[in-house]
């Protein structure tokens, strides 16, 4: 698959596993719910920096191709062949994808529907205050 660098996607070599990752709102949304990160100051700090346990999430979350199953495969390949040595390659993707995906904005690309995230978390926390007599209830996370 071709990454189409106007939508905020990247082409990415890890090991031998040639993928491509995809910056968008929603898949930000579900990598930093992922890594419990309180801004996206701190995403983006931990994306950039290499941080081993957020890159090996970011590829599982971030990683796109037509048929999903094959994205499946392409990510978990890549992580199991993850390692320092492809720092530097993962610095210029995720550099080029999330510039891309900040100048061009929403009206160049579609993005991943965070409405219906959004509205199982607000469903999940209703239920559980419905249950718990509506003390402060917290939804699971999907």
């Amino acid at each position: 698959m071709e990454a189409n660098v106007l939508r905020g996607e990247a082409p990415l070599r890890i090991g031998t596993t040639d993928i491509v990752i995809a910056v968008e709102f929603g898949r930000l949304a579900k990598l930093s719910r992922a890594l419990a990160c309180d801004s996206m100051d701190e995403l983006y700090r931990r994306l950039l920096g290499f941080e081993p346990y957020t890159v090996a999430c970011a590829i599982r979350i971030l990683t796109i191709h037509a048929d999903q199953d094959e994205a499946d495969r392409l990510a978990l390949a890549a992580i199991q062949q993850l390692s320092s040595a492809e720092q530097e390659a993962w610095r210029v993707a995720i550099e080029a994808a999330l510039t891309a995906h900040l100048e061009k904005g929403r009206s160049v690309r579609e993005s991943v529907p965070l409405v219906e995230d959004v509205e199982m978390m607000v469903r999940q926390a209703e239920q559980a205050m419905d249950q718990g007599g509506g003390g402060s209830a917290r939804a699971k996370k999907p």
